[in-house]
């Protein structure tokens, strides 16, 4: 009976030693399964992230320069230039300079046929001009009449870029294409200094940027020959050879990202281990027909998933001892825990330096906007002030026209003659009127715009500017011929920085002519046609030396003697206009003096 008792409490023991180890085996797959799970939804979610914010930075690295190419196409030197003039040089040092300030790598002007015309390398021995790029598909859609984005290497320099193109119109017609590179290799290097794997890859799936050289000009898929006889032409990699990414393996997270292995050198910046697994996330760039992908390592999940298979086994020998080491696997799985929560914060920490880095950014383009806001601002005030001693002049004439009818007044009322205080008071109120029309007016022309844009009366703009600028028409003993529209004539704008163009245009005027002998006219003239409403102001003074017209409304570009302006009226009002879809011109006129044109869009009727 008892050897019995004893078989009995054996085959119990196994029993339940049997069943310990199938549950600790249940427990540590279960456990296997659920941490895997956690850590790939962890790293899809920081992985996104991550994707996101440097999304961002690429778009913010093209975008800024998306104007340069209008910029050229609208200058009238180079318009000239494709016409047949001989303004090399100085669309060379026009686009140099551009070059300069924006911090570009290349600004070049192409002619119809593809032929490069003006570089700002013109003085580089690698320059551009004679060469020959109508292959080039940003070419292509530009001398059509739309907008180019291309990224190539260089056939010239072997370097790559980013080429922003777009038409340059003249006579209604596409004379030429310009032409801004962008080099983006900045983003490069400063993906593989801050030990990310990302990289940049073209419709065909040709990586272009990459923080691993090794990945550079490597296509995600073999590519047909097709493919390759079009990248050949378009000589868009120059001659580098195009080959297949070493993928070793593909396969799937359970939440369905995608995940690769690379073998070799391909396998991540500086890893020197036979192959590297990844997670992919992948987004396009809005306006690029690009893709950018971040790869996320997974070499700390297959730590952890060691760890994670240790612990389990650890948790089946403690079920089957009945728990002895309990403890131990609690403090190991805490441990876990901490590192994951370590790591998560530190990819956090990461994470908002790169946010805030990114709002930086984005309160310094708002300071600038801001910086413009108050040029304009200042630079009113400062025709203000110019205008002041006449604008005082033109209210003591009333006060002390005032001060004589008081004291008539007075005598007039000890006399009870109230007729005669009834018409002094009508003219007192008449002078208080045109007093408060002027203070009013100088209170609301001071103040800052909001910004706002909407129906104007142009027509009372001129009327307003012409209200303060009456004392210095009558102190420089000029006619003014302003005969306003019968109908009132609306354009959408913002009717204080309206009134600032006019006052600016009206002073320049009368600038030109404050030295003439002869008789010094002003006229003033609202005209519409086609949509479109325009202001024609003009004078009989000198004139516009043909070598200055093109540079009129360049900042900072003055001819009066020094102290008498910073040359930044015609500067700022041209950007006014620009802000309402308008333009302002500027020439000759053939019976002496000069002549601005205003333009702009012509509103609705109420």
């Amino acid at each position: 009976m008892t050897a019995f008792i004893k078989k009995m409490l054996i085959g119990i023991n196994q029993l339940i030693l049997l069943l310990a180890v199938m549950v600790g085996f249940l427990i540590s797959v279960t456990l296997l399964y659920l941490t895997e799970l956690q850590q790939f939804e962890e790293l899809d979610r920081l992985g996104n992230e991550r994707l996101e914010l440097y999304a961002s930075t690429v778009q913010s690295a093209h975008k800024r320069f998306d104007y340069l190419p209008f910029i050229v196409s609208d200058n009238n030197l180079v318009k000239a230039l494709l016409q047949g003039q001989e303004l090399g040089d100085q669309v060379n040092r026009k686009l140099e300079e551009w070059q300069t300030e924006s911090n570009a790598a290349v600004l070049y002007l192409m002619d119809r046929q593809g032929v490069v015309r003006a570089s700002s390398n013109w003085r580089m021995p690698d320059s551009f001009i004679g060469n020959d790029y109508h292959f080039r598909p940003y070419f292509q859609d530009a001398i059509k009449g739309g907008q180019g984005r291309f990224f190539a290497v260089g056939v010239t320099t072997g370097r790559p870029g980013l080429f922003l193109s777009g038409p340059v119109m003249a006579e209604g017609e596409v004379q030429g294409v310009a032409v801004v590179k962008i080099d983006m290799t900045q983003l490069e290097m400063d993906w593989a200094s801050g030990g990310e794997n990302v990289w940049v890859a073209d419709r065909d799936g040709v990586i272009f940027l990459a923080s691993n050289p090794e990945w550079k000009y490597k296509s995600l898929r073999p590519l047909d020959e097709l493919t390759f006889d079009r990248l050949k032409s378009e000589k868009k990699y120059s001659t580098n050879i195009i080959s297949p990414l070493a993928v070793f393996d593909r396969s799937a997270t359970p939440q369905g990202k995608e995940i690769i292995t690379l073998s070799g050198t391909q396998a991540s910046h500086g890893f020197t281990g036979g192959s590297q697994s990844y997670m992919l996330h992948n987004r396009s760039i809005k306006g690029l027909d690009w893709t950018l992908y971040y790869l996320t390592s997974l070499q700390d999940l297959s730590e952890s998933k060691r760890n994670v298979v240790l612990i389990s086994t650890l948790v089946a020998m403690l079920v089957a001892l009945l728990g002895f080491f309990l403890a131990s696997r609690i403090q190991s799985r805490q441990l876990l825990e901490k590192r994951v929560e370590m790591r998560t914060r530190e990819l956090n920490e990461t994470n908002l330096r790169l946010r805030d880095e990114i709002n930086e950014r984005i309160k310094t383009e708002e300071q600038l906007r801001q910086t413009h806001e108050e040029l304009i601002q200042a630079e009113k005030l400062a025709a203000l002030g110019q205008m002041s001693a006449g604008l005082v002049h033109e209210i003591n004439q009333p006060l002390s026209a005032m001060q004589t009818f008081l004291a008539s007044t007075r005598l007039l009322l000890n006399r009870d003659d109230k007729s005669s205080v009834e018409e002094n008071l009508d003219d007192i109120e008449a002078m208080v009127r045109r007093m408060n029309s002027i203070v009013s007016h100088l209170k609301s022309f001071a103040s800052k715009s909001k910004g706002q844009t909407t129906r104007v009366a142009l027509d009372e703009v001129v009327e307003n500017a012409l209200l303060l600028m009456r004392p210095r028409l009558k102190r420089d003993s000029v006619t003014l011929e302003w005969q306003p529209p019968s109908d009132a004539v609306c354009v959408y704008g913002d009717e204080i920085k309206l009134e600032q163009i006019m006052i600016n245009l009206i002073r320049n005027a009368l600038d030109a002519m404050q030295y003439q002998e002869q008789e010094r006219k002003l006229g003033i003239s609202v005209l519409t046609e086609d949509k479109k409403v325009t202001v024609q102001i003009t004078d009989t003074g000198p004139g516009i030396m043909d070598a200055d017209l093109p540079r009129v409304f360049d900042p900072f570009f003055t001819t009066k003697e020094p102290g008498q302006g910073l040359g930044l009226g015609l500067s700022v009002s041209f950007g006014i206009a620009k802000e309402f879809g308008g333009n302002i011109e500027a020439e000759n006129r053939t019976e002496g003096g000069a002549v601005f044109r205003l333009s702009l869009d012509a509103a609705e009727a109420a």
